[in-house]
């Protein structure tokens, strides 16, 4: 970063009354804030109805307790995208690590090589299809038989343990160089 663009960020945080801070750390307070806005946005329900509302409820089998240690699955799905995105890279930076061009790259999502996904008009590739320098071997082939699947739910597949692979994750097998077939028959029916 340029000097005069750290001083203008630095305005702009004072200005503001925020301070620049490592992205990891931003992510904790963001975890912290929507824990909070989660208990802010609902309320115990038990205190926000009257004792005749709650005994018609029970009497209908209606669950009113609070599980505070219970996830919301909306709020999970929009974290777990949230970070895909964040973490996902643009053809341009996935055609330099490959050592190809950006067209090259855009011609293996169109063939489903690649997944990707269009935001407001650009290409996002999450992160979770490669390695340090190269593909996961044997990803492009997975990737056609996913495309249906939205980022969450493909990310979620990827990288959950299947005991039909012996208890390795699609990701890590393949990245441990076994056989793609095997991957293959366990992909989620559409």
């Amino acid at each position: 970063m340029r000097q005069d663009e750290s001083l203008t960020e630095q305005r702009y945080f004072h200005l503001y009354g925020l301070k620049s801070v490592a992205p990891e750390a931003l992510n904790g307070a963001l975890k912290e804030a929507i824990d909070e806005l989660e208990m802010a946005l609902y309320g115990p329900s038990r205190t926000e109805l009257t004792d005749a509302e709650i005994a018609m409820l029970e009497r209908a089998g209606v669950d009113i307790d609070e599980r505070p240690d219970d996830t919301d699955p909306m709020l999970d799905y929009a974290v777990e995208f949230a970070a895909i995105r964040a973490t996902s890279l643009t053809p341009a930076t996935v055609a330099e690590g490959l050592g190809v061009t950006p067209v090259r790259i855009r011609q293996m999502i169109r063939d489903g090589n690649l997944y990707a996904m269009r935001i407001e008009g650009r290409l996002h590739l999450p992160s979770f299809q490669l390695t340090a320098r190269a593909l996961v071997p044997n990803i492009g082939r997975v990737n056609q038989e996913i495309t249906d699947l939205d980022p969450v739910s493909a990310q979620r597949w990827l990288t959950t343990a299947d005991p039909d692979l012996e208890d390795f994750t699609p990701l890590n097998w393949l990245k441990a160089g076994r056989d793609v077939d095997t991957v293959l028959k366990v992909v989620p029916e559409r």
